[in-house]
């Protein structure tokens, strides 16, 4: 073939193009195939945090007829409607050793938490009382790293067991927030 004495500036240039392409495809191939580790960062062990003790709330939350796994661990709900509505400041509130032990059975060793029961007390011309946050296990106090992870539980009239929710919290169904917040020692 026979190109115009001006047209070989132009074959050179294609073969350079086509040369940088193919030399930048290996290079991002290498680069993508090479795993490189970065160290963890708070954040990322922030959240394998909030996943341990939300999958502890989770595995505490279900019913009692599910599993026979489950039978010597009482539900989330029956420990809520089992309360008598007595709290603490530290330690953990007389009936709730059993929450206690579970709670601390699922989550690692070096993790320190707290449990608090939320709820609105009663209504008022149709709105919600006050709201009440009620510390039921305390191993002392929650660190800059903490997080917090929650499950509602709805306590019918037939579900309460204590008297607090029969006598003094008249007010059914009703919604309990179970709040879990853990952090690192």
């Amino acid at each position: 073939m026979h190109f115009p004495e001006g047209d070989k500036g132009q074959i050179y240039t294609m073969e350079g193009i086509v040369a940088s392409v193919i030399l930048l495809s290996v290079l991002l191939f290498i680069i993508q195939a090479n795993s490189i580790v970065t160290p963890q960062t708070e954040r990322s062990v922030d959240m394998k945090l909030y996943e341990r003790a939300s999958d502890t709330l989770t595995c505490m939350d279900r019913n009692d007829a599910d599993s026979t796994i489950w039978s010597t661990i009482g539900s989330l709900k029956s420990y809520v409607a089992g309360w008598n509505g007595s709290t603490v400041t530290d330690g953990v509130q007389g009936n709730m050793t059993e929450l206690d032990s579970v709670i601390r059975s699922m989550l690692p060793e070096h993790v320190q938490y707290s449990v608090s029961f939320i709820y609105y007390n009663g209504t008022y011309n149709g709105m919600p009382g006050n709201r009440q946050e009620c510390p039921v296990i305390v191993h002392g106090k929650p660190a800059d790293n903490s997080v917090v992870s929650s499950r509602l539980v709805t306590l019918n009239e037939g579900d309460a067991v204590s008297d607090y929710w029969k006598n003094v919290n008249k007010c059914f169904p009703q919604v309990v927030e179970v709040k879990l917040t853990c952090w690192y020692l």
